[in-house]
């Protein structure tokens, strides 16, 4: 069970290492300047019409790609570089960047509900969990 608690930890911060910073840089880059594909084409800027102070943080996709890459990315970055070096520390950092994605998809499916938000959901919890899991075993040793 460690093992896969592991490697599905790893694949996490992997994952959401990559995934959350590239949105993110897409998202702020679509703000700033023109592109061949904007993130403005995936997504209008009224879908964060429910969101509260709508007409200041969300004019443009700037200020959500950030917190997308501050919030999803760099606590997954964190934790890949201490995978390596400290276990102990890496297992609580995986414990953060899983609460941190939890928090973000539980309020993102209160205010605008979508099939991604969920999909995240469902691996933010397995994340939290395969991190609980690990700090347990280590206790235990």
């Amino acid at each position: 069970m460690q093992k896969l608690c592991r490697g599905y930890s790893l694949f996490m911060n992997w994952f959401n290492g990559i995934c959350a910073p590239v949105c993110g840089i897409w998202m702020m880059l679509s703000a700033l300047v023109a592109l061949p594909l904007s993130w403005n084409d995936w997504m209008p800027i009224s879908i964060y019409d429910p969101f509260p102070l709508h007409d200041v943080f969300f004019t443009s996709h700037f200020w959500p790609g950030l917190a997308l890459f501050l919030v999803n990315g760099v606590p997954n970055i964190v934790a890949l570089v201490l995978s390596g070096k400290d276990k102990s520390k890496w297992h609580r950092s995986c414990l953060v960047a899983g609460i941190f994605l939890l928090c973000w998809t539980i309020t993102e499916m209160l205010i605008i509900p979508n099939g991604l938000s969920l999909f995240y959901l469902v691996l933010g919890i397995l994340q939290t969990l395969a991190a609980i899991a690990m700090i347990r075993s280590e206790e235990q040793t």
